[in-house]
């Protein structure tokens, strides 16, 4: 980032200044852990933490500065060790660290993407840096640091070289997405698509389309907005937009689409891409026909933002997918995984467990899954859903895990499923003592869950040497 002066900080946020104006920060972070490097610590505080605490850490580890709740009651003790530290004082740091980026945004010359939906923005995200590597210097939000924190830390992670900025844009309350927009000001914004996620927070599937047009009424007049032709709220959100919109899907009313779809026996997609005014054969390295959505929307914004239709295709072919989302790998044991256990709303479990029967025609499949979180007074009719999805497909096995996903068994039995073949498991620690006595070479397993079951560990577990070789070498 480009260094500023404590006196512009102070500027931006709306803060009272303690200490030397001129004193300048090149770097901004909010993790008291992290050593020398981080000029300005910011001290957040939330429900479970208050990094007003760990002022101290961060003076010892090279802060030159902090920015700080003025009514911190933390703030005091830390001053009476600390005399004279510099500080900027503030109501809220939350909205302040926004501000701080909103300021630095404003000075940087560069394209900037958006990318929301309910489901597929990471995905999305890495097809598109992927293919705008060849031809821009690309920073892209790390993870899924996708809301009021993640998107300044990726704003203040850019530096003077780069050119084009990715952001992912997540929301969780009516208004958060306009919040993002107003920081990181994107010219290109991306909605994959809209379906029942965090209903909990937003109640209704109408909330959750307002919550993503925000992203659409912030794109400028002068930018593009990509939207997903085959998704029912797109037309509604494309009248909220003053920018040209350009859509993507699988039938002819899409200007970027796909045709000749096929899968092969690791789940990856082949297709035919139509662009505006090319075509190209593509194969994606990421499992799932959804995939092919993903990669669509990533060329029509990539077109847009000028790469030319030759890199397009290279891109979306090398691109590098982040962890747990749709990873498939054979195992030591001799089993396929399918290790999509970073998270799950009714859109991306669908996609999971319909890219688990493709993948596992004439082989045994195994459906692991926990519950699926914040969809509130929705919950049982979605894991309801899922149940009879199991059931549809002809999963062999269900294993779920959790409280909430026993539902979701109850509906994969009460859908006809086998009795014998479906198993509850409290916790992760209990699928993986059964399925070291029922996984089988040849099987394909498939693991899937919110983040809060904590199915991540299980999956990496599998991903090893292999569950049930150790349990037969135990046993020797």
């Amino acid at each position: 980032m480009r260094s500023v002066n404590l006196r512009q900080v102070a500027e931006a946020t709306g803060g009272t200044l303690q200490g030397p104006a001129r004193l300048s920060v090149a770097s901004i972070g909010t993790d008291s852990r992290i050593p020398v490097g981080k000029d300005l610590f910011v001290a957040l505080k939330g429900d479970r933490f208050d990094g007003h605490l760990f002022l101290q850490e961060a003076a010892r580890r090279g802060a030159k500065a902090a920015l700080v709740a003025r009514r911190s009651p933390r703030l005091q003790e830390f001053l009476e060790s600390n005399p004279g530290f510099p500080l900027v004082l503030v109501g809220d740091t939350l909205k302040a660290i926004g501000d701080l980026a909103a300021y630095l945004r404003g000075r940087l010359d560069i394209m900037v993407a958006g990318i929301t939906g309910t489901t597929g923005k990471t995905c999305t995200k890495d097809y598109l840096v992927s293919i705008l590597s060849g031809e821009y210097k690309v920073a892209f939000s790390p993870g899924s640091y996708n809301n009021e924190v993640g998107i300044p830390l990726t704003v203040f992670g850019v530096h003077e070289k780069d050119q084009v900025l990715i952001t992912e844009m997540g929301a969780r309350h009516p208004g958060d997405i306009k919040r993002l927009a107003d920081i990181a000001k994107p010219r290109f914004g991306i909605i994959t698509n809209v379906g029942p996620g965090h209903l909990e927070l937003f109640k209704t599937e109408d909330a959750v389309a307002g919550a993503k047009a925000e992203l659409a009424r912030a794109i400028p007049e002068e930018g593009t907005l990509v939207l997903n032709a085959d998704d029912h709220w797109s037309r509604w959100i494309a009248r909220q937009a003053s920018a040209p919109v350009v859509r993507f899907g699988f039938g002819r009313r899409s200007d970027y689409r796909a045709t000749h779809v096929t899968i092969d026996g690791m789940g990856r997609p082949r297709f035919q891409l139509h662009g505006s005014g090319f075509e190209a054969r593509v194969r994606l390295p990421g499992a799932g026909r959804h995939q092919v959505a993903n990669a669509l929307a990533a060329a029509a914004c990539a077109h847009a933002m000028g790469v030319p239709s030759e890199r397009i295709a290279r891109g979306l072919e090398t691109a590098s997918l982040s962890r747990w989302r749709m990873e498939v790998s054979e195992t030591g044991a001799g089993y396929l995984l399918i290790n999509d256990a970073y998270n799950a709303n009714p859109h991306s479990m669908a996609a999971a467990l319909e890219t688990l029967g493709t993948i596992g025609r004439g082989r045994r499949t195994i459906a692991v899954l926990g519950g699926m979180a914040e969809l509130g007074e929705f919950s049982r009719r979605y894991h309801g859903e899922a149940g009879r999805k199991v059931a549809a497909l002809d999963i062999d096995l269900l294993v779920t895990v959790g409280r909430k996903a026993r539902v979701l068994a109850a509906a994969a039995l009460e859908a006809g499923m086998p009795r014998g073949s479906v198993f509850r498991c409290d916790d992760a620690g209990g699928a993986e003592s059964l399925l070291e006595d029922i996984l089988e070479p040849g099987d394909v397993i498939l693991v899937k869950a919110s983040r809060a079951a904590g199915l991540e560990s299980l999956a990496d577990a599998l991903k090893g040497p292999g569950l049930r070789r150790e349990k037969l070498m135990a046993n020797v």
